[in-house]
């Protein structure tokens, strides 16, 4: 009697949504041993990609900037912007309006491969919400407070937390700005990383809001600051329609 045997290819596992978040780590320029570090995500809009990150914290990136991340394989990786950027032109457009920033990451010759690693950490669009949700509603920030989780091994720390506002118009340097307050308050490092909501079912993902900072008074107590999602949303989608 003769027997046979199928093998079954397993599926890769899908990425959770906490590894779709990267970062940016730079050297400052004046001070050889100095760094700086910011979170970033990025967002597929009609097959073109976008890095997304704190308007504050792209003004300390250069050139030499190294984004780092893990691979959909789970391999750490990184890539210095001058990989896709091969000018001396600042690639990040800053919002006249809120602390973020973007970039267009090009499609370049050498760099396909971490192009194709960024596309499939990349969270499309759609799934950036057009509303902020209600005071108490859960949701996880994700980035790398105190660069915690980015060393050899890159691994974004994700905090679970609440919608503590409404939004807000809040002073800020340029003017006013809506802010979205959240808790609790979270290191430096964070910013520029997303808010997801939480418990979302399986291989849906939903972007609130971007951390920027915290809010603080003399009695310690703080709060964290968000840019809402919907004015990321809207920047992008104004790039398509405006090119």
């Amino acid at each position: 009697m003769a027997f046979s045997a199928s093998i079954v290819a397993s599926e890769p596992k899908p990425i959770e949504a906490w590894d779709r978040v990267v970062c940016i780590q730079s050297q400052v320029e004046s001070k050889p041993d100095t760094g700086k570090l910011c979170s970033a995500f990025l967002v597929t809009a009609d097959e073109r990609l976008y890095l997304v990150t704190a308007g504050h914290a792209s003004a300390e990136t250069n050139l030499k900037s190294k984004l780092r991340y893990r691979d959909p394989d789970g391999v750490t990786q990184w890539v210095s912007l001058k990989t896709f950027f091969r000018t001396s032109t600042n690639p990040w457009q800053r919002n006249e309006q809120s602390d973020f920033a973007i970039a267009e990451l090009p499609n370049v010759d050498g760099a396909e491969t971490y192009r194709s690693h960024l596309s499939a950490l990349s969270i499309s669009l759609d799934s950036i919400c057009t509303e902020t949700p209600p005071r108490t509603t859960e949701i996880v920030t994700v980035g790398f407070p105190l660069a915690i989780g980015a060393g050899d091994v890159i691994s974004p720390v994700a905090v679970v937390g609440h919608v503590a506002s409404r939004e807000t118009n809040t002073a800020n340097s340029w003017g006013h700005e809506p802010i979205v307050y959240c808790s609790p308050a979270l290191a430096q490092g964070t910013s520029g990383g997303p808010a997801f909501l939480n418990n979302q079912p399986d291989g849906e993902l939903t972007v609130i809001g971007i951390y920027v900072g915290v809010v603080h008074d003399v009695s310690g107590a703080k709060l964290s600051k968000m840019v809402p999602a919907h004015l990321i949303r809207a920047h992008i989608s104004s790039q398509q329609t405006n090119e």
